[in-house]
């Protein structure tokens, strides 16, 4: 009996604490962090493909023609994970701009993990080493 109670309570937070979904995640372009890159479409497309296969994260979908990368993290000891958008669109044959929104599976347990800039910073990395 007290699991099922324990397994309530933790279904009611988490309805109150904005869980999010890859799904819930993909509709929020333009509230994330952004970046420009001096570099094109393609190589700012492939450094964040590799910067979204680091750090515990792996890609759901990848849509290179939509400009859009669905990843997450999932559940550890300390956290429900993560869900992650990243868009890549094109300003102009040498810059294209990165957004990332980053958002809590489920209630913070112990360790809230923001990927916004950790991803910028890496796709910035990647960029660099190429």
């Amino acid at each position: 009996m007290k699991s099922i109670q324990w397994i309530f309570g933790l279904a009611l937070i988490m309805s109150f604490n904005g869980c999010s979904s890859p799904e819930s995640v993909s509709t929020l372009q333009g509230h994330g962090t952004k970046t420009v890159y001096n570099a094109s479409y393609d190589r700012v497309w492939s450094a964040a493909i590799a910067a979204s296969q680091t750090g515990d994260l792996y890609v759901l979908n990848a849509d290179k023609s939509r400009g859009y990368i669905s990843t997450k993290r999932g559940w550890r000891p300390t956290t429900f994970g993560e869900n992650v958008g990243i868009w890549v669109r094109s300003i102009s044959p040498t810059q294209t701009e990165v957004e990332v929104v980053s958002k809590q599976a489920g209630p913070p347990v112990l360790v809230l993990r923001n990927w916004e800039t950790r991803l910028l910073d890496s796709i910035a990395a990647n960029l660099t080493a190429t």
